[in-house]
């Protein structure tokens, strides 16, 4: 009992405040690492179909989930609720206003389906996070400073951070900005070392402790490069750059699962590279206009209503 009213502890509402619709939802992806093996599947059962979870009685999502009413109560209070009819309050409020956000109107039969639904719901609801916690000014400060950079420096470690660096380059790259992205630790520092200012560096890391990655943040910043760092709040890597883009994401215990964190921090990429492009106006338009026609040229560009490139694609062959 001590360990779950430290718990409840740490994610409920002040006495008489109205939980966020959204929370409820944003809680349970929150607190998932600290629940108990029994409370995750109630979690997980919950997840599966948000609606029906609101009509079950507690007897129904317990034997549902294949644990004790007890545990069904322990896990409300876990999430912020009071009682397991507050939290089915709390969660039709959510759908009323958010249902579009939280679930797919499929119901799936089959395990590949069931699987399919956990995990794209998993990748949703850690962009939802990402964007409740976003600070807006500080990302705007973040796209100000890429758009006038006169060169952009990407780093990051490991499988999942690494890939997202590379992500950046491709995004940025089109925008005709001189942009490199490095995931060896000691090319990281020899590209730091070459900064300056009116150069510009983002740092993607999940953890924020990777060493390489915060030295070489320290390197370019001393040279007079500004930093920006998309990483977890009061880590020594967000202590270490200019801007910081904070953002928690709790991992899940599944070790079978995709890191959740790495969808909110694509979207965060993609928010920072369409800001970017937006900022640099006509120059930015105009160097995926001719982007756009390399491509059409090669027969590979997919139409969109905008920019259908049909016209130059219709007498090409089609080619990998």
């Amino acid at each position: 009992m001590e360990e779950g009213a430290t718990r409840r502890e740490s994610v409920q509402q002040p006495t008489g405040a109205v939980a966020s619709a959204i929370d409820i939802v944003s809680r349970i992806q929150r607190v998932e690492s600290t629940l108990s093996p029994a409370e995750r599947r109630v979690a997980e059962t919950v997840r599966q179909d948000f609606e029906a979870a609101t009509r079950l009685t507690i007897a129904e999502l317990a034997r549902r989930a294949g644990v004790s009413q007890p545990t069904v109560t322990r896990f409300c209070r876990s999430v912020g609720s009071l009682s397991f009819g507050e939290f089915k309050i709390q969660l039709a409020t959510t759908l009323t206003v958010a249902a579009a956000y939280l679930k797919s109107d499929r119901v799936f039969g089959d395990d590949a389906g069931q699987l399919a639904q956990a995990i794209m719901m998993n990748a949703a609801n850690a962009i939802r996070e990402g964007l409740d916690q976003l600070d807006t000014t500080a990302l705007g400060r973040a796209i100000g400073t890429m758009a006038a950079s006169r060169r952009i420096e990407i780093y990051g470690q490991g499988s999942a951070s690494a890939a997202i660096v590379e992500d950046a380059r491709l995004r940025l790259f089109r925008l005709s900005i001189p942009v490199a992205a490095y995931s060896d630790g000691q090319q990281q520092r020899m590209s730091a070392a070459t900064l300056g200012p009116g150069d510009c560096v983002l740092a993607i890391s999940n953890s924020g402790r990777s060493k390489p990655v915060i030295d070489a943040v320290a390197i370019a910043r001393s040279f007079g490069a500004t930093t920006v760092a998309l990483t977890r709040p009061a880590t020594p890597l967000a202590e270490a750059a200019d801007i910081v883009i904070a953002v928690t994401v709790e991992e899940v215990n599944d070790i079978l699962r995709p890191t959740p964190s790495r969808y909110a921090h694509m979207a965060i990429v993609d928010t920072l590279a369409t800001g970017v492009a937006a900022a640099l106006g006509s120059r930015g338009r105009e160097s995926l206009r001719r982007v756009r026609y390399t491509l059409a040229r090669l027969g590979v560009a997919i139409p969109a209503p905008s920019t259908d490139p049909s016209q130059i694609m219709k007498d090409l062959e089609p080619r990998e």
